[in-house]
Protein backbone atom coordinates (compact mmCIF):
# COMPACT_ATOMS: atom_id res chain seq x y z
CA UNK A 1 0.00 0.00 0.00
CA UNK A 2 1.04 3.64 -0.22
CA UNK A 3 2.12 5.87 -3.09
CA UNK A 4 4.51 3.32 -4.59
CA UNK A 5 3.78 -0.08 -6.16
CA UNK A 6 6.15 -2.98 -5.61
CA UNK A 7 7.53 -2.57 -9.16
CA UNK A 8 8.22 1.11 -8.45
CA UNK A 9 10.26 0.21 -5.37
CA UNK A 10 12.25 -2.41 -7.26
CA UNK A 11 13.15 0.10 -9.96
CA UNK A 12 13.84 2.93 -7.51
CA UNK A 13 17.51 3.81 -6.86
CA UNK A 14 18.82 2.44 -3.55
CA UNK A 15 19.61 5.88 -2.14
CA UNK A 16 16.00 6.99 -2.64
CA UNK A 17 14.72 3.81 -0.97
CA UNK A 18 17.07 4.41 1.96
CA UNK A 19 15.85 7.98 2.22
CA UNK A 20 12.22 6.87 2.39
CA UNK A 21 13.08 4.28 5.04
CA UNK A 22 15.01 6.83 7.08
CA UNK A 23 12.12 9.31 6.88
CA UNK A 24 9.64 6.67 8.02
CA UNK A 25 11.86 5.64 10.93
CA UNK A 26 12.42 9.29 11.86
CA UNK A 27 8.68 10.01 11.89
CA UNK A 28 7.71 6.94 13.94
CA UNK A 29 10.77 6.24 16.11
CA UNK A 30 12.84 9.41 16.03
CA UNK A 31 15.78 7.77 14.22
CA UNK A 32 17.29 4.41 13.32
CA UNK A 33 18.82 4.32 16.78
CA UNK A 34 15.45 5.07 18.34
CA UNK A 35 13.89 2.21 16.36
CA UNK A 36 16.58 -0.22 17.51
CA UNK A 37 16.37 0.78 21.18
CA UNK A 38 12.58 0.81 21.34
CA UNK A 39 12.28 -2.69 19.91
CA UNK A 40 15.24 -4.01 21.92
CA UNK A 41 13.63 -3.00 25.20
CA UNK A 42 10.23 -4.25 24.09
CA UNK A 43 11.74 -7.65 23.38
CA UNK A 44 13.48 -7.70 26.76
CA UNK A 45 10.14 -6.93 28.41
CA UNK A 46 8.47 -9.78 26.53
CA UNK A 47 11.14 -12.09 27.97
CA UNK A 48 10.32 -11.01 31.50
CA UNK A 49 12.56 -8.02 32.14
CA UNK A 50 11.45 -4.89 34.02
CA UNK A 51 8.36 -6.53 35.55
CA UNK A 52 9.44 -5.26 38.98
CA UNK A 53 8.89 -1.70 37.72
CA UNK A 54 5.17 -2.48 37.38
CA UNK A 55 4.80 -3.23 41.07
CA UNK A 56 3.20 0.04 42.15
CA UNK A 57 1.05 0.60 45.23
CA UNK A 58 -1.37 3.13 43.73
CA UNK A 59 -3.10 3.69 47.06
CA UNK A 60 0.02 5.32 48.48
CA UNK A 61 0.73 7.62 45.50
CA UNK A 62 0.34 11.29 46.43
CA UNK A 63 2.48 12.95 43.75
CA UNK A 64 3.87 12.01 40.34
CA UNK A 65 7.48 12.98 39.63
CA UNK A 66 8.25 12.68 35.91
CA UNK A 67 11.94 12.43 35.08
CA UNK A 68 13.87 12.55 31.81
CA UNK A 69 17.32 13.79 30.79
CA UNK A 70 16.99 17.54 30.27
CA UNK A 71 13.45 18.30 31.51
CA UNK A 72 12.77 20.19 28.28
CA UNK A 73 10.61 17.74 26.28
CA UNK A 74 9.23 14.47 27.65
CA UNK A 75 8.92 15.02 31.40
CA UNK A 76 7.42 18.56 31.33
CA UNK A 77 4.83 17.40 28.81
CA UNK A 78 3.91 14.44 31.03
CA UNK A 79 3.73 16.73 34.05
CA UNK A 80 1.43 19.21 32.32
CA UNK A 81 -0.87 16.47 31.02
CA UNK A 82 -1.11 14.96 34.51
CA UNK A 83 -2.03 18.35 35.95
CA UNK A 84 -4.87 18.67 33.42
CA UNK A 85 -6.13 15.37 34.86
CA UNK A 86 -6.17 16.80 38.38
CA UNK A 87 -3.14 14.80 39.51
CA UNK A 88 -0.47 16.49 41.63
CA UNK A 89 2.71 16.28 39.59
CA UNK A 90 6.14 17.77 38.99
CA UNK A 91 9.00 17.06 36.60
CA UNK A 92 12.78 17.30 36.58
CA UNK A 93 15.87 16.28 34.64
CA UNK A 94 18.88 14.17 35.54
CA UNK A 95 21.23 16.14 33.30
CA UNK A 96 20.02 19.74 33.22
CA UNK A 97 20.21 23.14 34.91
CA UNK A 98 17.62 24.99 36.96
CA UNK A 99 15.48 27.64 35.33
CA UNK A 100 15.92 26.99 31.59
CA UNK A 101 12.91 27.14 29.21
CA UNK A 102 11.31 24.18 27.47
CA UNK A 103 12.55 23.23 24.00
CA UNK A 104 10.86 25.35 21.31
CA UNK A 105 9.88 22.32 19.20
CA UNK A 106 8.33 20.71 22.29
CA UNK A 107 6.28 23.84 22.93
CA UNK A 108 4.99 23.75 19.34
CA UNK A 109 4.13 20.05 19.51
CA UNK A 110 2.36 20.48 22.86
CA UNK A 111 0.45 23.56 21.69
CA UNK A 112 -0.96 21.59 18.76
CA UNK A 113 -2.45 19.19 21.32
CA UNK A 114 -3.92 21.97 23.45
CA UNK A 115 -1.19 21.77 26.10
CA UNK A 116 0.79 24.86 27.11
CA UNK A 117 4.33 24.49 28.47
CA UNK A 118 5.36 28.12 28.00
CA UNK A 119 5.69 28.74 31.73
CA UNK A 120 7.71 25.64 32.55
CA UNK A 121 11.28 26.04 33.77
CA UNK A 122 13.72 23.16 34.09
CA UNK A 123 14.51 21.62 37.44
CA UNK A 124 17.50 19.49 38.41
CA UNK A 125 16.69 16.11 39.86
CA UNK A 126 19.47 16.67 42.39
CA UNK A 127 17.68 19.73 43.79
CA UNK A 128 14.34 17.99 44.23
CA UNK A 129 13.23 16.75 47.65
CA UNK A 130 11.72 13.27 47.36
CA UNK A 131 8.78 12.73 49.69
CA UNK A 132 6.85 9.78 51.00
CA UNK A 133 4.04 9.16 48.53
CA UNK A 134 6.06 10.19 45.48
CA UNK A 135 5.97 7.96 42.41
CA UNK A 136 9.08 8.67 40.32
CA UNK A 137 8.38 7.97 36.65
CA UNK A 138 11.30 7.62 34.22
CA UNK A 139 11.34 7.53 30.43
CA UNK A 140 14.29 5.13 30.13
CA UNK A 141 15.67 2.21 32.14
CA UNK A 142 18.97 3.94 32.93
CA UNK A 143 17.04 6.83 34.42
CA UNK A 144 14.92 4.45 36.51
CA UNK A 145 18.01 2.73 37.87
CA UNK A 146 19.44 6.11 38.85
CA UNK A 147 16.16 7.11 40.52
CA UNK A 148 16.08 3.94 42.62
CA UNK A 149 19.14 5.26 44.44
CA UNK A 150 17.21 8.40 45.39
CA UNK A 151 14.12 6.74 46.84
CA UNK A 152 13.09 7.38 50.42
CA UNK A 153 10.82 5.18 52.51
CA UNK A 154 7.32 5.34 51.08
CA UNK A 155 8.34 6.49 47.60
CA UNK A 156 8.31 4.33 44.47
CA UNK A 157 9.77 4.20 40.96
CA UNK A 158 8.42 3.01 37.61
CA UNK A 159 8.84 3.45 33.85
CA UNK A 160 6.21 5.52 32.05
CA UNK A 161 6.04 3.24 29.02
CA UNK A 162 5.11 0.20 31.12
CA UNK A 163 1.62 1.70 31.45
CA UNK A 164 1.08 2.50 27.78
CA UNK A 165 -0.31 0.56 24.84
CA UNK A 166 1.78 -0.90 23.40
CA UNK A 167 4.10 -1.33 26.37
CA UNK A 168 7.32 0.52 25.62
CA UNK A 169 9.94 0.50 28.42
CA UNK A 170 12.06 2.97 26.45
CA UNK A 171 10.58 6.27 25.21
CA UNK A 172 13.03 7.80 22.77
CA UNK A 173 13.94 11.43 23.38
CA UNK A 174 12.28 13.64 20.72
CA UNK A 175 14.85 16.43 21.14
CA UNK A 176 16.28 17.27 17.72
CA UNK A 177 13.89 14.98 15.82
CA UNK A 178 11.27 15.71 13.16
CA UNK A 179 7.93 17.29 14.00
CA UNK A 180 6.09 14.05 13.17
CA UNK A 181 7.99 12.10 15.82
CA UNK A 182 7.48 14.88 18.37
CA UNK A 183 3.75 14.56 17.76
CA UNK A 184 3.77 10.75 17.93
CA UNK A 185 5.92 10.75 21.06
CA UNK A 186 3.67 13.25 22.82
CA UNK A 187 0.57 11.29 21.78
CA UNK A 188 2.03 8.20 23.44
CA UNK A 189 3.10 10.07 26.57
CA UNK A 190 -0.32 11.74 26.86
CA UNK A 191 -2.23 8.47 26.51
CA UNK A 192 0.03 6.76 29.05
CA UNK A 193 -0.31 9.57 31.60
CA UNK A 194 -4.08 9.33 31.21
CA UNK A 195 -3.89 5.62 32.08
CA UNK A 196 -1.84 6.36 35.20
CA UNK A 197 -4.32 9.09 36.22
CA UNK A 198 -7.15 6.56 35.89
CA UNK A 199 -5.36 4.15 38.21
CA UNK A 200 -4.83 6.89 40.80
CA UNK A 201 -8.47 8.00 40.66
CA UNK A 202 -9.65 4.40 40.96
CA UNK A 203 -7.42 3.77 43.97
CA UNK A 204 -8.77 6.88 45.71
CA UNK A 205 -12.36 5.78 45.11
CA UNK A 206 -11.59 2.42 46.68
CA UNK A 207 -9.95 3.82 49.83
Amino acid sequence: SGPYRGRDLINMPQNIINNHINCWLADHYGSRRGFALIWWYRMLYLFGRYRDHRQVDWNSVERLVFVCKGNICRSPYAETVAQTQGVVSISCGIDTVNGAPVNADAICAATEKGISMMEHKTKQMQSLVINKGDLLIAMELGQAEYLKQKLVKGSQCTLLGLWGSPICPYIHDPFGTRAAYFSNCFDYIGETVHEIAKKIRKSKRNR
